[in-house]
């Protein structure tokens, strides 16, 4: 009961407050809090927590007890000081000949601390500034600089559709606004009606836009083609999000209008599935759908499936997370609902195995021979032939006796063979009538007999 509170202070500003005495506290209560410099007084604006925010673990205010009149008398006290000090803190900006914009000035409700929010365009030196401020109101003084949203929420104004500003009455935080939310809506990128009165895109384009990107998602592009026997070919105009309906414009200057499902009755047509839910069985085979978890399902339920109807190419097949799945006939306009007791999880990532880099044949006995370090150990060589194999081959060529000289002949060749084994280990191609082949084995028995 009322552990958390949101007060809300000078300029809109809101934090969350803890309260450990559970005092109860209604909506525009004064509560006096405990900061990490002092005391300050704010007014309650909702008690617990708004929907979809976060305050953290960390909650840096405390209630210590509720308001009473006189606390509100020195708060009105409060504020006539921080209009002087406004003036004040002009004059000294203009004095030291600082690019900035003095925007705000708040005191602390207890009169330790003074903070100034101010605007500029890049950083700003205001060491001295700081030091002759804190000379004239003997208090700690903090400057912040802010951005032209938060200014425009501290001063406050109205909007072109005449209401007050939608920062300086409920929102209580900025949400990012992008160029590509008004080409979603359809509207014309026209910066002096897209931008607010703080310069930047208007928060209100963000209201409505869930609502056209559902629209878009279950219709056609704008341009799509379409023919009728009777009127010609045309394409899609327009997307009439309030009507719901698809605005369509034929060669000889018709426009009709479409729901989405006389669109999808009169075209060949279909809603785009997401990705992460619809597997495709285009150029598939019927097995290989199983590979990618459909088979499995499949056999939970096999009686919802008629006998006739099997996965061809072009169905599409989609998954629901809460078990079962939905097929698309591409050749007939229908489709099935099948329904399991089999959860299957989505936005699986799939492994992908890394391709293999081939290095080239000669980069490992240069290494070697250079004396590099081998990253990979070397396979264990190859047997040699037995000599039973080659009984049916006719015997190699008696070479003469030689003497010693000839010995490192034979010796080179022995090693050519063994580089040319060590080449065909590495992946590369067998060369027939190389040491490799059958007849350079039958040559390398011969040299071993002798």
């Amino acid at each position: 009961m009322n552990e958390l509170l949101e007060l809300e202070f000078k300029g809109r500003r809101t934090e969350y407050a803890a309260n450990p005495l559970q005092y109860p506290f209604a909506r525009g209560d004064l509560a006096i809090v405990t900061t990490d410099r002092g005391q300050d007084l704010g007014k309650v604006s909702h008690v617990g927590i708004r929907p979809g925010d976060s305050p953290g673990e960390k909650i840096a205010l405390q209630i210590l007890r509720k308001a009473k009149p006189i606390d509100a008398e020195r708060l009105q006290q409060n504020r006539e000081r921080e209009a002087q000090a406004k003036r004040v803190a002009r004059e000294e900006i203009t004095r030291h000949k600082l690019d900035m914009k003095l925007v705000d000035v708040e005191l602390q409700w207890d009169g330790r601390k003074m903070t100034f929010y101010f605007t500029a365009e890049g950083r700003v030196d205001f060491r001295d500034l700081v030091r002759d401020l804190a000379t004239r109101f003997r208090t700690r003084i903090d400057l912040r600089q802010i951005g032209a949203r938060d200014e425009t929420k501290k001063i406050t104004g109205y909007g072109v559709c005449g209401r007050p500003l939608c920062c300086a009455t409920f929102l209580t935080e900025f949400k990012p606004i992008t160029t590509q939310m008004p080409r979603d809506q359809f509207l014309p990128l026209n910066p002096s009606k897209l931008s607010g009165v703080c310069g930047r895109l208007k928060c209100c384009l963000r209201y409505e836009l869930d609502v056209y990107r559902e629209f878009q998602r279950e219709c056609p592009k704008v341009g799509h083609p379409i023919k009728d026997e009777n009127k010609g070919i045309g394409e899609v105009e327009k997307l009439d999000v309030v009507r719901e309906q698809i605005q369509v414009r034929y060669g000889n200057g018709t426009v009709d209008r479409y729901t989405k499902t006389q669109f999808v009755e009169m075209t060949n047509w279909r809603p785009q599935m997401p990705k992460n839910e619809c597997i495709c069985t285009c150029g598939k085979k019927t097995g290989d759908v199983a590979e990618e978890g459909v088979e499995r399902t499949r056999a939970e339920d096999s009686s919802a499936l008629a006998p006739s109807k099997e996965l061809g190419r072009g169905d599409r097949i989609t998954l629901h997370g809460e078990g079962g799945f939905r097929v698309d006939f591409e050749d007939e306009d229908e489709s099935l609902d099948v329904s399991t007791d089999v959860n299957v999880p989505l936005n699986v990532p799939g492994n992908k195995k890394k391709k293999r880099k081939k290095k080239p044949a000669g980069d490992a006995p240069s290494q070697s021979q250079s004396g590099g370090t081998q990253l990979s150990q070397p396979r264990p060589p190859q047997q040699q032939p037995k000599p039973q194999q080659h009984q049916t081959r006719p015997p190699a060529p008696q070479v003469p006796q030689q003497t010693n000289a000839s010995s490192p002949t034979a010796e080179s060749a022995g090693d050519d063979g063994g580089a040319q084994r060590k080449k065909r280990r590495r992946g590369g191609r067998r060369r027939h009538g190389g040491g490799g082949g059958p007849q350079g084995g039958a040559e390398q028995s011969g040299d071993d007999g002798e």
